[in-house]
């Protein structure tokens, strides 16, 4: 093996999903956030491609990109995603789109690994400028992974200028940028691919003179199970769940199983509800899986202000009832001291659930 993409290398993080679709050649059952992102991706590089900027053109877009999709998804979030000021406003601007580029990760090396991607897009000026599109619902920042540190230094290497990197994550609206040069990120991010591709190479090497598959491509259920098409049959073997914890260890053994487990309901849950949608609902003891209709009612800025003003004409103050999310606040960029000057007061609760640790994507 030869060539590695970023994606190729991010996936041992779990050597047994790695395994399953780069030694097998098995085709990763498709998961609903990924087969998402890649509309999302496939609309964003249509409009940049064609220089359209229209609503009309990203609507169309995305029916068809969810027509074609390998498991259902809503046109009308990808559209919702696509279709965003920070795209929009980059039509025409002249730039590369989805330009491939492969490398050496070690020059000195003529038989070493080597790296290829797809920019999403980038444009070169007095420093270049990088982009990549993100569906994820939780920010992270370019140095969490490595990436913009891979692509950032292709382009370092084509152009001799510092690379802008910018994570623009679709959801929120949330730009998180960074300046790679090959002191900071570039350098960091060649290691990191080089050594892990090195140590692929040493296991298929193992493998091919008689190693166990099992202890050179063990599972390692964990956060890679998030997006793991093979979550629910990786593992084989019976779960231990003990009383209660009795130490740090088990602890995190029983939250990788969790991690694991809630994909696997996911994959699950998707493949019932096809059954159930071509046959019917399925009935589990005293329980019913069906489509469950649910209605909730959609309001466009004119028709909420039209709403405001009913509220006003009827006495009713509209502020008892509407009320700043969290996903607002994002979007007008406010910070805590300023929401503070307002006269809103910071409330506490506590919940137990798992979240992206410091410094992780």
């Amino acid at each position: 093996m030869q060539i590695f993409s970023y994606s190729r290398l991010d996936k041992f993080r779990c050597p047994a999903a790695f395994y399953n679709q780069y030694v097998l050649g098995h085709t990763e059952p498709p998961t609903e956030p990924l087969v998402l992102g890649g509309a999302v991706h496939a609309v964003i590089e249509a409009a940049l491609t064609a220089g359209r900027d229209d609503e009309s053109f990203f609507r169309a877009m995305s029916g068809v990109a969810a027509d074609v999709a390998p498991v259902k998804i809503d046109p009308d979030e990808v559209f919702g995603l696509a279709c965003q000021p920070l795209v929009r406003r980059l039509v025409n601007w002249g730039g590369s789109v989805e330009e491939r580029f492969q490398m050496p990760l070690d020059p000195e090396d003529p038989f070493g690994p080597e790296i290829q991607g797809y920019l999403d897009f980038w444009l070169d000026g007095l420093e270049v400028l990088l982009v990549d599109w993100k569906t994820n619902r939780k920010a992270y920042n370019p140095l969490d992974t490595h990436q913009l540190g891979l692509y950032a230094g292709w382009l370092h290497e084509k152009t001799g200028k510092p690379v802008r990197g910018k994570l623009v994550f679709l959801r929120t609206g949330e730009v998180r940028e960074h300046l790679y040069t090959p002191e900071d990120g570039i350098a960091a991010a060649r290691d990191w691919a080089y050594e892990t591709a090195v140590d692929i190479r040493e296991r298929l090497y193992a493998l091919q003179n008689g190693g166990d598959r099992k202890e050179l491509f063990p599972a390692a259920p964990g956060a890679a199970c998030l997006y793991c098409g093979w979550a629910d049959s990786c593992t084989g073997k019976e779960i231990n769940v003990p009383d209660f914890v009795r130490g740090y260890d088990e602890a995190a053994t029983l939250g990788r199983e969790i991690l694991r487990l809630e994909t696997a309901a996911d994959i699950l849950k998707g493949r019932l509800r096809g059954w159930v949608e071509r046959h019917g609902p399925v009935t589990v003891d005293s329980r019913e899986f069906r489509i469950a209709p649910s209605n909730y009612w959609k309001w466009p800025q004119e028709s909420l202000k039209k709403a405001v003003a009913a509220m006003e004409h009827e006495g009713v103050d509209p502020f008892k009832i509407l009320s700043l999310t969290a996903a607002g606040l994002k979007k007008l960029g406010w910070d805590g001291e300023r929401i503070r000057a307002l006269g809103a007061s910071l409330q506490h609760k506590e919940d137990f659930r798992h979240v992206a640790k410091t410094g992780s994507s």
